[in-house]
């Protein structure tokens, strides 16, 4: 039985390839005009495709991931679509064929290659993710504008949309008065199954490319569109978003300040993880005001940040899409979330930053509902659960999102220079604000360092600064001579501060006027804490923050 079913699934595989090839065929048809040959070849895809269907659909029902009835559901929509636009003689074809239908396609052999032969065995997990991965997720038009060294276009903007088709009227109407003439820009719309009139809309302004799912799925948008984007930069907006004036010079001003930064991000309201800032409207029309005040391109207020949520992101494409980046969409996370967390870390491990340009402001409408299968189904638990089996680490540990309550108490004074250490500062966030902080203040000499005890952080903190050093023991013996403006103990709190001399140790590291504090979450380590006579405690957002002052 068992052989059958793998013979079944090396079948399927082998006609999905040939597919492939066929599709890039059909492609070269177009592209000469041969419009009898090409029917011919459309139709023998058709009738493949509803051959394989009986076969996915039974093998769903043991290997509930895979999109295959979907894939297949949607590629024969696409194949009817194109049929029609060669009937009809239509300029889109070719790109209908390039940019829909192949790189579903490759999708779906991803996808069905994937589930039925690498999900769930941790061996072949391990060696997919350190040989395949990046190169089976690869967007080839980027790869070769690596090795040609010029890109067709310097940004794509790609929308995506499902239903809520006055929301999308309004995010691309923005983006194409906002958007300068003076940037060579793709505009790539993509319809994730609406039933609404998008599609209509969308055919109606012309765009340089259209991507259409007759069934709505995340799994095969975010794996297919990956592959059809050809700009220097990219940046993906959710049809909720509404962009302002300056909004895209600004991000190309961060992004292009550092190599090293791979992600950007403006600030939005309706959005998680402190990515706002402060202001306040009634109208679209103020908003647009005070974003033309805000938007005046300031590095300063270029924010550093462990992981960041997007409604709307700006990516450096070899980065994000080609052979030689960090992959693309991860499959792994089955219900979506917690794929941006992923990101995020993969990111961190390569060396390259993900940056908050609070000198970018664009609304976001957003929406105040959970989804119901993160309630329904507890997909979001899975998620999280799933993130620890992938990466080895929680994505919610110590330091995944800075204390704002615990930030917004500190006393922050300007000097000439500051020095901040995080101890046990798990991803590094509050640290990390800190010395945003003082960074948009102006200031110039900033030092942070990081001692850590759990090694798996390590990567992720030297993103943010060479002086992180790994300690096996009695961390507050390490050795020093700099005097600490701020030092944050944010896990191991009952280790690190049970012997009687610690709080004094830690206190002998600070400078003159300087802040300890130490973050407690359970009540072991408040009945400790508050034993050792704090000058001040914090309830903070994650914990109880106990503050001495030297």
């Amino acid at each position: 039985m068992q052989d059958k079913k793998q013979g079944m699934i090396e079948q399927v595989l082998e006609m999905i390839n040939t597919l492939i090839e066929v599709a890039v065929h059909l492609k070269n048809c177009a592209s000469k005009k041969d419009y009898a040959q090409f029917e011919t070849i459309a139709l023998g895809i058709k009738s493949v495709l509803e051959s394989i269907v009986p076969t996915v659909h039974m093998l769903k029902e043991e290997i509930p991931h895979i999109s295959g009835p979907v894939s297949c559901e949607n590629l024969l929509y696409s194949i009817q679509n194109i049929l029609q636009l060669a009937r009809t003689r239509s300029e889109r074809l070719i790109g209908k064929v390039e940019f829909e239908l192949i790189p579903i396609l490759q999708d779906f052999y991803y996808d069905f290659y994937y589930f039925t032969s690498i999900f769930g065995n941790k061996e072949k997990e391990i060696l997919h993710y350190k040989d395949e991965f990046v190169k089976l997720t690869a967007n080839h038009y980027i790869d070769r504008s690596l090795e040609t060294g010029v890109y067709k276009y310097k940004v794509t903007i790609a929308v995506i949309a499902y239903n809520k088709l006055e929301y999308t009227q309004q995010c691309i109407q923005s983006v194409l008065k906002y958007t300068p003439n003076y940037i060579d820009y793709e505009l790539v719309l993509i319809n994730n199954g609406s039933t609404d009139g998008t599609s209509e809309f969308f055919e109606s302004l012309s765009p340089s490319k259209i991507f259409t799912l007759k069934e709505n799925s995340l799994n095969i948008i975010a794996g297919a569109i990956n592959r059809i984007f050809e700009g220097e930069y990219l940046l993906v907006i959710s049809n909720d978003v509404i962009v302002t004036e300056g909004y895209l010079d600004n991000l190309i001003s961060c992004i292009q300040s550092d190599p090293t930064i791979a992600m950007v991000v403006p600030t939005t309201p309706n959005v998680s993880n402190f990515q706002t800032i402060s202001t306040q409207y009634s109208t679209l029309e103020e908003m647009h005001l005070f974003a033309k005040q805000n938007n005046k391109s300031d590095p300063a207020r270029w924010e550093e940040r462990t992981r960041l949520v997007n409604p709307l992101t700006f990516y450096r494409s070899d980065v994000a899409l080609s052979s030689q980046g960090v992959g693309g969409h991860d499959k792994y996370f089955v219900y979506g979330e917690f794929s941006d967390d992923s990101l995020a870390i993969r990111l961190r491990h390569a060396g390259y930053k993900m940056i908050l340009a609070k000198d970018c402001y664009c609304h976001h409408f957003g929406s105040v509902t959970l989804k119901e299968a993160q309630v329904k189904d507890n997909t979001l638990e899975k998620s999280r659960n799933l993130f620890i089996e992938r990466h080895g680490i929680d994505a919610w540990s110590t330091g995944f999102c800075y204390d704002e309550t615990f930030i917004q108490s500190l006393n922050i004074k300007l000097t000439e220079h500051v020095n901040i250490l995080g101890i046990n500062s798990g991803f590094g966030s509050s640290p990390l604000k800190i010395k945003n902080i003082y960074k948009e203040a102006g200031l110039k000499s900033i030092n942070l360092c990081y001692w850590i005890e759990d090694i798996r952080y390590a990567s992720d903190l030297r993103t943010f600064t060479d002086q992180v050093i790994v300690v096996e023991e009695n961390i507050i013996d390490t050795p020093t001579d700099i005097a600490y403006d701020y030092i944050l103990l944010e896990s191991n709190i009952e280790q690190v501060m049970s012997m009687p001399q610690s709080l004094e140790k830690i206190r002998s590291m600070l400078a003159d006027d300087g802040t300890l504090a130490v973050c407690a979450i359970n009540d072991q380590e408040v009945r400790l804490l508050n034993e050792l006579e704090p000058s001040n405690v914090i309830s903070g957002i994650i914990g109880k923050w106990y503050c001495w002052s030297k």
